[in-house]
């Protein structure tokens, strides 16, 4: 039996938390954190193969999150996917896709399975 790659999925929001749950897990070993330095000390903790990401959390943002894991030896080469739920300005996804590990940059409203395929793809070209 294959191991399964494994996924962090941090957010506020438990609904959409237990969404990507639901959906990523027969194929991946999902974490979950609840805010940014949670999210940060899981990802330094378990080495997860990709993280999945809100902007807007508590204690520590979305951005200041990637840079903190990026900054990091051990963290600094995880592929991030951020999803949102606010309706930005044009600027917010051009200031995410600086930060080297960002390789997507999602709304929260894309249909869940194009989701899943998204992590899918990030993860193979790894």
């Amino acid at each position: 039996m294959a191991i399964k790659k494994k996924v962090l999925v941090v957010d506020d929001d438990k609904c959409f938390r237990e969404l990507l749950v639901c959906a990523l897990e027969e194929e991946f070993e999902i974490l979950t954190a609840m805010d940014g330095r949670e999210g940060i000390t899981t990802a330094a903790q378990s080495s997860p193969d990709i993280i999945l990401m809100d902007v807007m959390m508590p204690n520590i943002s979305g951005i200041e999150m990637a840079r903190e894991l990026t900054a990091e030896e051990e963290t600094r080469d995880i592929p991030i996917i951020v999803l949102t739920g606010s309706h930005m300005n044009k600027g917010v996804p051009q200031l995410f896709k600086q930060e080297r590990n960002v390789r997507a940059f999602l709304s929260k409203t894309t249909p869940i399975m194009d989701i899943v395929w998204v992590v899918k793809e990030v993860l193979n070209a790894k």
